[in-house]
Order: C-alpha cells, then structure tokens, then sequence
C-alpha cells in the first residue's frame, strides 16, 4: 500500500493507494493565494468562507505557508499573519497542518516558537537543509519528499536519508513525471531499506499523524484517503 500524502491530482478510482487530496481531505489558503496588493480584510473573509467547508472527510488544515520566492505576492509579514489563522484553526479541530515552506524556514520557526505551536506539522515537498530540518524536529513536525528525491542537485535525497523514518512522508504534489509508485521506489534506493518495509513504516507513520482526530477510526481514515 502505498501512501501520497500530499496531492493535488485525483487518483484513479479503484485503487489500493491511500491519497490526501488537497482540496477535500485538506483545506486553507495558499500563499500563492495572498496576491498584492494584500487587503487583510477580503481575505478574512476568504478564509472563513473555507472554514465554513470544513467537514467530515476533512483530515487536515492547508496547504497554507510561507514563500519568499514567488513573486506578486503578500509581504512574508502578512504571509505569516494568515498563517497563523491557520495554525489556530488546526490546533482548534485537533488536525494535522499542511505547511508549503519556501525560502521562509527561519521565518516558520520564528512564527512556531512565538505561537508555541505543539500540533502536528507536515511540512510538504521539504526543501530546507538538514540543520533547518533538525530544529523543526522540536516539533511535532513530519517532512513530505516528492520528486526532489530524483534531482541530483538538490539536497532533498540527503537530508531524506538523515531524517528519522518515523518523522517521513512521501508525495507526488502537483506534477504528473513521477509516480508515487515512483516515488517510493526512489526512497527505498536512496535509504538502502526494502520498499515493503518502507510501505510499513508509512503506514505506522500515518496513523500516528491522525492519532489526535476525535472520532475516526484507523478504518474510518482508510476508507477517507482510498478512492473508490
């Protein structure tokens, strides 16, 4: 059983895979979202509007975050404002956050530490360096890899392989190149481990992720994330 937990296209129904789509298992603003000029106001409202969507299948809170290299966007100040209406929200409904982190991570940690934040954090398609990596293990706080995994120019593969495995997810996103299947495949390569024990350990991983939900059960959770 393979588990995508971060993606932004359907699977294929009738499928053993277990996905998190964004858009129905999560919900939140994209900072890709917060265009200038930023007006606080309109997109309060924006954001109550898809608080007022939250439902049953809803498992987790975003995409939501920081990005210092997308142009035409909201200052990284109100970027981290909006964030924290989502770490309030998530920490509220006792669900996981889904967090795009680009460029920013010394600002998340600054907005973590000053909120005190102690929910879960799945930091998609991780980016950062090891270090970075290592104080965001003081939090609860997993790392999604995706197609990073296979450019050999990013620092993605080893910091992967120097994570704990029980603090990994891995994703396919928004891109259609590479697979989960893929994917997995790839991680398995670079850690040295069986692919059937990875797929183990991901599905330990996952139901730890969810353990704060009132009122799911592990059944209940598959049955949301496997599409038929």
């Amino acid at each position: 059983m393979f588990i995508d937990i971060h993606t932004h296209n359907e699977p294929k129904k009738h499928e053993s895979n277990l996905s998190l789509l964004i858009g129905r298992h999560a919900l939140g603003l994209h900072p890709w979202e917060l265009t200038a000029p930023f007006e606080l106001n309109l997109y309060r409202q924006k954001f109550r509007k898809i608080q007022g969507c939250y439902n049953s299948q809803v498992l987790a809170i975003g995409e939501c975050g920081l990005d210092r290299r997308r142009e035409g966007i909201a200052a990284i100040e109100l970027q981290e404002k909006v964030l924290e209406w989502h770490l309030d929200w998530a920490q509220a409904v006792k669900s996981p956050i889904i967090i795009h982190c680009v460029r920013a991570q010394s600002d998340l940690l600054k907005v973590l530490k000053s909120r005190n934040y102690d929910g879960k954090i799945i930091l998609h398609d991780y980016a950062g360096n090891l270090i970075e990596a290592e104080h965001f293990l003081s939090y609860d706080c997993y790392f999604s890899f995706g197609k990073r995994l296979f450019d050999g120019k990013s620092k993605a593969a080893s910091v992967f392989a120097s994570l704990p495995i029980e603090k990994i997810f891995l994703e396919t996103g928004d891109q259609h190149e590479y697979s989960i299947e893929d994917i997995y495949q790839r991680a398995a390569l670079i850690s040295g481990q069986n692919q059937t024990a990875l797929e183990g350990k991901f599905y330990s991983n996952l139901v730890e992720l969810f353990s704060d939900l009132d009122n799911i059960s592990t059944a209940d959770l598959i049955n949301n994330l496997r599409f038929t």
